[in-house]
């Protein structure tokens, strides 16, 4: 069953706040409606008794059975008094007004009883006391005091209308106010939702309601984010397909050769061949950056074991190791952590590990090192081979900036992992008196103060 405290799956928000705040403020009305009309009805039914009693003090009671007389003016409105004995026997007074039945539940002390009695099949409101007979002291005699209900009731039926024509003003203003707060609080919202349509507008620019300011900043900064991303992917695209055109098109020449004859096919085929394995890396690696930009989105990250990791990504690469009769050390400990995705740290892994292979000389030295020190964790891929040259360096980690025999993808790859990782990637020359024995690249986390 549904709550009714559960808002609605759709609908207008400006209906269901006036339909709330409305409703709510006219159920406070009715409700303090009705508290002042019965708190006004007992006021007034309490004056009305309160002048019973008054009008019943003029009355003396006379001795021998007879009565002085009604001191004071005549009451505004039609009442009726009698003086009986205590046998209900009439002294004076008005005849048709019935005698008290309870005299015996009168007080000694002359205190009034309020009663509801008859006159002439009429309804009368009425008070009764004891009073001692001013002709015979240790004689009492009951004195009655009656007004018609109608009486009563035609005052009554004054109170409401008095009081819901002040409370009906009173609403209409209320509901004033809440119909134009809540066109207000609209015009922000839309104002707000003007801003979201258009998140590339500056958000100190935003003059909707300061609750929505957050996500409105928020809104903003995915879509610059959102942007770039876009924009690096257009600029990465267009940069693919023309590295992508050029081994083809070196291909559809070797192929017209071939069929031209014009080139041995002893010749000729090894070319092909290399030009194929180039455009199969071409493909590999950007089919990692597209795995990348996945893992990046999904965002979960945990602790690696390095180790683990580098002894797969040498497993991998081992058939090159041995085909150049290199001498690979994997060195650390083994149980050394960092934080980061274990499909990301080995595709990084490999492409370090492939170029270092790549570079280092038939018989040449190259490994894997893991260190940690007080405030960092690094994992080093360092190798034997010539070194980084001067004008390489500033576009080494630029995507399609080929260095010799490669594609321009691996490095620019490689840093995008760290860096997605929470971890950041150098590349500097290992020099040892003077002379370049090697490249180290170093990737480093930071464990935090």
């Amino acid at each position: 069953m549904k709550s009714p405290l559960q808002p609605p799956r759709a609908g207008s928000l400006r209906h269901f706040l006036l339909l709330w705040l409305l409703g709510g403020l006219w159920l406070l009305i009715a409700c303090l409606v009705l508290v002042h009309l019965v708190a006004g009805l007992i006021t007034l039914a309490r004056e009305q008794d309160a002048r019973l009693v008054a009008k019943l003090g003029r009355i003396d009671a006379a001795g021998g059975g007879e009565v002085q007389g009604v001191q004071g003016p005549v009451p505004p409105v039609p009442s009726f008094y009698r003086v009986s004995a205590i046998d209900g026997s009439l002294i004076a007074g008005d005849r048709m007004l019935e005698a008290f039945p309870w005299t015996a539940t009168l007080p000694e002390s002359g205190d009034p009883r309020f009663y509801v009695s008859q006159r002439s099949g009429t309804s009368v409101r009425a008070v009764a006391a004891l009073r001692k007979d001013a002709h015979a002291p240790d004689r009492k005699v009951v004195v009655q005091f009656a007004e018609p209900m109608r009486a009563r009731f035609e005052v009554w039926d004054e109170l409401p209308g008095q009081l819901l024509g002040w409370i009906g003003v009173a609403a209409v203003g209320m509901s004033l106010v809440v119909i134009s707060g809540v066109a207000m609080t609209s015009r922000w919202l839309e104002r707000a939702r003007q801003a979201l349509d258009a998140p590339q507008l500056d958000v100190g620019l935003y003059d909707g309601p300061s609750e929505l300011r957050p996500a409105m900043a928020r809104m903003h900064e995915l879509h610059l984010r959102q942007r770039e991303w876009v924009e690096e992917q257009r600029r990465f695209l267009a940069d693919a397909s023309h590295q992508l055109r050029t081994p083809m098109s070196v291909l559809r020449t070797q192929l017209q050769s071939a069929i031209a004859g014009d080139v041995p096919a002893s010749e000729i085929l090894p070319q092909m061949l290399h030009t194929v394995d180039r455009a199969t890396d071409m493909a590999n690696q950007l089919l990692s950056l597209s795995k990348l930009e996945q893992i990046k989105r999904a965002g979960r990250l945990q602790t690696v074991l390095l180790h683990a990791v580098a002894l797969d990504a040498v497993m991998e690469l081992a058939p090159l190791v041995a085909a150049k009769r290199l001498d690979f050390a994997l060195e650390g400990d083994d149980g050394l952590g960092a934080t980061g995705d274990p499909l990301m740290l080995g595709e990084l892994l490999r492409n370090l590990l492939a170029n270092a292979i790549h570079h280092t000389p038939d018989g040449g030295r190259l490994g894997i090192l893991m260190r940690a020190y007080a405030a960092t964790i690094e994992l080093v891929v360092w190798d034997g081979g010539p070194g980084l040259d001067d004008a390489l360096r500033p576009r080494l980690f630029q995507a399609f900036s080929a260095t010799k025999g490669g594609v321009g993808l691996g490095l620019s790859i490689c840093r995008q992992i760290a860096e997605a990782m929470g971890a950041t990637m150098e590349i500097h020359n290992r020099v040892d008196g003077g002379r370049v024995i090697g490249v180290d690249a170093v990737v480093r986390w930071s464990q935090g103060p």
